[in-house]
């Protein structure tokens, strides 16, 4: 299945496994204490919970999606997106780009990306989900999913300016499925590029908060030393590239590990954008704006 990118300086979205050793640092918990009115205040034993699904169940739930019959969106309907961070309120643009937005409406109501994650995100770019393979356990997957169909591109005029929704897609314009992205900063560099369909209306700070989750890639840069410490013995640290910044930083071989097989698995976490825990999008409903109203 085709891999998913975003931008010209993006690259694969197929991820490395996040495996398991003892001897690291357990991050999954990990949340910046932030108190703001609307924000969740994170529940670490619900983020730790096994919410993983079965081949069998995301089968039936890509077949319930197929079969979903909407009315086409209007201008007076509001998307809810309900988040372990928060709920993020977002308008849609039908008239700009109505396929997709009846296509995530058929998504979103059917239940598809309820229990997804997100998946991918950049910090001072953007936050990405909609994958329906990441509601399985293989991290491996996360990025190369979809509904089972496509949409052609609708590219418009908008800007990608911080808090649009955009369709993610393949390198082929008329691939967009199911993952979606919403910036977190300006990236007009995807004007014209990726069909922009929406925009957060309310609570942008929660993308804020998504897209400074903790990753693999950020595990590493905190595990790390810019050098070998004075006196410690080389033989029991590696180096590695941080393939951004194209710096060298090293990190100390825990005792009992392989030095090479650690090498590894740390080269693969730093290839990962890819949020270790508390990125879940619980619910995501398109409905008309009083709905909102009724709820305050």
């Amino acid at each position: 299945m085709n891999n998913f990118f975003i931008g010209i300086m993006c690259t694969s979205m197929l991820f490395s496994a996040e495996k398991k050793k003892g001897k690291l640092p357990d991050f999954s918990g990990f949340s910046k204490k932030i108190e703001l009115k609307g924000l969740m205040e994170p529940d670490l034993e619900e983020f730790q919970k096994d919410k993983k699904t079965h081949p069998f169940q995301i089968e039936e739930i890509m077949k319930k999606a197929a079969e979903f019959i909407v009315e086409p969106v209007t201008e007076d309907e509001i998307v809810i997106m309900e988040t372990t961070r928060g709920t993020l309120i977002l308008k849609l643009f039908p008239q700009l780009a109505p396929n997709h937005c009846n296509n995530f409406k058929k998504l979103a109501n059917s239940g598809f990306y309820d229990g997804s994650r997100f998946h991918r995100v950049l910090p001072n770019f953007m936050i990405q989900g909609g994958d329906i393979l990441s509601r399985d356990s293989d991290r491996s997957n996360d990025g190369t999913g979809g509904p089972g169909w496509t949409v052609d591109a609708e590219f418009n005029e908008t800007q990608h300016k911080r808090g649009i929704l955009s369709m993610a897609r393949s390198s082929d314009p008329n691939s967009a499925g199911s993952q979606f992205f919403i910036c977190s900063a300006d990236a007009t560099h995807l004007d014209g590029q990726y069909t922009a369909f929406g925009e957060v209306l309310d609570n942008i700070y929660v993308v804020d908060h998504l897209v400074n989750a903790m990753t693999g890639f950020k595990q590493v840069q905190m595990m790390s030393e810019n050098l070998i410490p004075e006196g410690a013995d080389p033989k029991k640290w590696i180096k590695l590239r941080v393939p951004r910044s194209r710096k060298d930083i090293f990190l100390e071989v825990p005792d009992g590990e392989n030095a090479s097989s650690y090498k590894i698995e740390m080269k693969n976490k730093l290839l990962s954008n890819n949020p270790i825990a508390g990125a879940i999008l619980n619910k995501v409903r398109v409905v008309h704006k009083d709905e909102l109203k009724d709820q305050k």
